[in-house]
């Protein structure tokens, strides 16, 4: 799609973000029926889960293994396993983007990557997503951009002895050997 076409189509939603909160809906508008939407991520899919420190699992065990057939809880999409696709019950970061990544393909989302929003207005019943190449129109907009990569350091008193996990690329390299 062009600059032009972009700024002058009217989507009926876009979602900014493109990790679990951003695909999931993405694929839930889609089996709604609504085909005319975008979603954008200023880096690429699952990019926050690829950045986790290496040693970092999900605490969630990821196989549907309880008495009422309850689907996998890190599932983004109906009939979907992170567990079954990546053979891990405790995925690592890098492993659940590459989930997303794959549920993202299977259907078949348009993802802009590499886009950074460089701001939002409300103009009476729609929204303008400004981004570098230009503008984009939306009726509606969903906002899952996460807070993960984006740590308040300054939040609270005494967090300047802190290090966010966001920070982190790998855990051995801190000095000590408690973590909280």
């Amino acid at each position: 799609m062009t600059e032009t076409q972009r700024a002058t189509k009217l989507h009926d939603v876009v979602v900014v973000g493109a990790g679990a909160a951003g695909v999931g809906v993405a694929v839930t508008l889609k089996h709604a029926g609504i085909e005319d939407m975008l979603v954008v991520d200023r880096d690429t899919v699952g990019a926050s889960f690829a950045s986790w420190p290496e040693e970092t699992r999900f605490i969630t065990p990821s196989f549907p293994t309880n008495s009422i057939g309850m689907l996998d809880l890190n599932s983004i999409a109906l009939g979907s396993s992170p567990a079954v696709t990546l053979q891990a019950e405790h995925p690592t970061g890098p492993q659940y983007a590459a989930y997303l990544t794959v549920i993202a393909q299977y259907f078949e989302l348009p993802i802009y990557q590499q886009t950074d929003v460089l701001g939002v207005v409300k103009a009476d019943e729609e929204f303008h997503i400004r981004i570098e190449e230009g503008l984009i129109r939306a009726k509606h907009l969903v906002w899952a951009a996460g807070e993960f990569q984006y740590p308040r350091r300054r939040g609270i008193r005494g967090a300047e002895h802190c290090t966010h996990t966001a920070t982190v690329e790998a855990y051995a390299d801190l000095e000590g050997d408690d973590f909280i």
